[in-house]
């Protein structure tokens, strides 16, 4: 028995073989997109398992860093309290020994006038 198939019959057979086609490069292209997947999902693995002890000692170092910016801190204010004592002390310094230097410059300069002039035996200083 020979069954001869009509037109209409061979569209539809031509139609569910496409569907087919379809289906199973669909499939193709979703295991791919797996592949891809997956490969991503390994690679933040991989990225996260070095990240975050780096950020770890990233973090650590920035704690003892600012520690010891904090020691530096109170170092450069200890050493400006002692050189606005220095300043303080140099100024009283200056303040108790420049009356007393003026004066012992000006009895020197007067003492050798004098004793040029004793010397000379002119009176008021007159060649």
């Amino acid at each position: 028995m020979a069954v001869l198939a009509s037109a209409g019959d061979v569209a539809l057979i031509v139609l569910a073989a496409f569907w087919g086609l379809l289906v199973l490069g669909l499939c193709l292209v979703l295991v791919n997109t797996f592949n891809v997947l997956t490969s991503t999902k390994m690679l933040i693995d991989g990225i996260r398992e070095e990240t975050v002890p780096l950020l770890s000692e990233v973090r650590n170092s920035v704690m003892k860093t600012n520690r010891e910016l904090d020691r530096v801190d109170g170092m450069l204010e200890s050493a400006g309290n002692i050189v606005a004592r220095v300043e303080k002390i140099s100024r009283l310094v200056e303040q108790a020994a420049s009356g007393p230097l003026v004066r012992i410059i000006s009895l020197g300069a007067g003492l050798s006038k004098a004793a040029s002039r004793f010397r000379s035996g002119k009176p008021d200083g007159k060649k």
